[in-house]
């Protein structure tokens, strides 16, 4: 009799979630979005950053294609990433290109400007970053670097 009560609760259990709609096992979340658009950093020692909402590419500056015989920066990295750090990124982009950026100041050592780039379907949007900006993009994206 004791077995009977645990097969006849969990049966109910399983019932009771199958009619609440839910399907144990199937995971409905989304793992990309329709139309999302694509950055393009490039910060003070001229890395490149590509960020879309599958992938997290990272173009270092090395011996091959330094700027000003900069030291390596690196290696080239492809990560593929959620859609919750996508997420992440495109917000700090988003909030980099809609915010008034200072100018780089007269005193400016890095070796390139740094720009942010989106790109969608219908335009492309580019700006010149202050070193603020840099260092909070630099914030959100380089930790991703590090997990590899």
């Amino acid at each position: 009799m004791g077995r009977f009560i645990y097969v006849f609760t969990a049966a109910l259990g399983l019932l009771v979630v199958v009619a609440c709609g839910a399907t144990p096992g199937i995971t409905t979340t989304k793992k990309q979005l329709p139309n999302a658009p694509s950055y393009t950093y490039i910060d003070t020692k001229g890395n490149v950053y590509s960020i879309s909402s599958k992938k997290l590419i990272y173009e270092p500056v090395s011996a091959d294609n330094t700027i000003d015989g900069l030291d390596d920066e690196g290696r080239y990295l492809e990560l593929n990433i959620e859609l919750n750090d996508y997420t992440k990124m495109a917000a700090e982009c988003e909030r980099q290109l809609n915010t008034t950026q200072k100018e780089l100041p007269a005193n400016y050592t890095g070796y390139a400007i740094p720009t942010l780039t989106r790109k969608d379907s219908l335009e492309t949007q580019s700006i010149d970053l202050s070193i603020e900006a840099v260092d909070e993009l630099d914030y959100v994206i380089k930790p991703f670097l590090n997990d590899e």
